[in-house]
């Protein structure tokens, strides 16, 4: 199925598409604009995916990877991942070794993780442990 499908154009998917969405009832029709607004906006459906709540912060952190090294501020953090904003060039899937020193810690927390999501402000990373059983 799926090398058939990369053997169609855009065009015939869409009119593909358009052919099924025409057919179906208005209930459906409905439900499949949700389900494709929710996909296409991910910032609608994001904490009922999440499962680790994302808190809002301002915390100074220093990375290194493979051939960079930064300091930046993290603008939101959870057990799972944080968010960085930053304009260093930088891919999915690079691992990333950061020292944070949240207020009130005694020690500078290190962890290591995996950038996950790029994009015009900054990176996604994922923890390669949870934050809280460190």
């Amino acid at each position: 199925m799926a090398d058939d499908n990369q053997k169609i154009s855009l065009t015939e998917v869409r009119g593909r598409l358009f052919e099924l969405i025409f057919d179906m009832s208005e209930e459906d029709s409905r439900a499949l604009k949700e389900e494709l607004q929710k996909r296409h906006q991910p910032g609608l459906d994001q904490k009922e995916r999440r499962k680790h709540p994302r808190r809002n912060t301002f915390i100074h952190v220093d990375c290194t990877g493979n051939k960079c090294a930064f300091t930046d501020f993290i603008q939101n953090i959870s057990d799972s991942g944080l968010y960085i904003e930053t304009q260093i060039p930088l891919f999915t899937d690079q691992a990333l070794s950061m020292i944070l020193s949240p207020p009130g810690a005694e020690d500078p927390i290190k962890i290591i993780g995996k950038i996950v999501r790029v994009d015009s402000r900054g990176i996604g990373v994922q923890f390669d442990e949870l934050l809280s059983s460190i």
